[in-house]
Formats: structure tokens, sequence, C-alpha cells
């Protein structure tokens, strides 16, 4: 019975994973944030991707997800962190300024 309890809690630790935020010593970065509080918590990233995209809505700029239709420009930023080889590493992507995702990568390495 015990078993059973054990693995529906790791079941719900997988399907939750996605969901969790970055935690940059003692501070937290969530959807929504902005990029200069992540630069302040989490000082400068390893590597920046910037590109632009053109999207078929324009989202506001707000954290009600809300969208317009009509086409818009999306500035779209990648930020990877190297936490180490014993933390994995991060990426944070941003559009127009705003966090949208952060994503888990591999194991970090030495620098």
């Amino acid at each position: 019975m015990n078993l059973k309890y054990l693995l529906i809690g790791i079941c719900i630790l997988i399907i939750a994973e996605p969901a969790l935020a970055l935690r940059c010593g003692s501070k937290l970065v969530n959807t929504g944030d902005h990029k200069s509080k992540i630069l302040k918590y989490c000082g400068e990233p390893t590597s920046v991707e910037v590109r632009i995209i053109v999207r078929g809505y324009v989202s506001i700029p707000d954290r009600s997800h809300r969208r317009i239709p009509g086409y818009g420009e999306v500035r779209v930023e990648e930020w990877t962190y190297n936490f180490g080889p014993r933390r994995f590493m991060r990426m944070i992507k941003f559009e127009n300024g705003l966090v949208v995702s952060v994503k888990r990568l591999g194991s970090g390495y030495r620098e």
C-alpha cells in the first residue's frame, strides 16, 4: 500500500516538473517576471540568443495573458545559465522582456 502512494507521488512530481520555477540563491524566478529582475537575481547568463518572430496575434504585456487579433513582432530571447557540474543548466525564454518559460537542460559544466 505504501508503494502505491510512493508511485503516485513520483507521477505527480514528474507531471508538475515543467511548472517549477528557477531558484537563484534565495530568490525565485517565475513566468511573467521582467528580465531586469532575472539579471538582478541570477546575474549574467552564459549565453543569449535573440530573434524576432511575427505572430498572428498580439499579447497584451501584462500577467493576464490576453491576446488581441492582428500581426505583431515579438522579440524572443533565450538565456542559458550554467550553474556548474552539480546542477542542471536552465534556459529562460523571454518574449518582449517577460519570462514565458523556464526549461531544464542537461547537467552543467565547469567553466
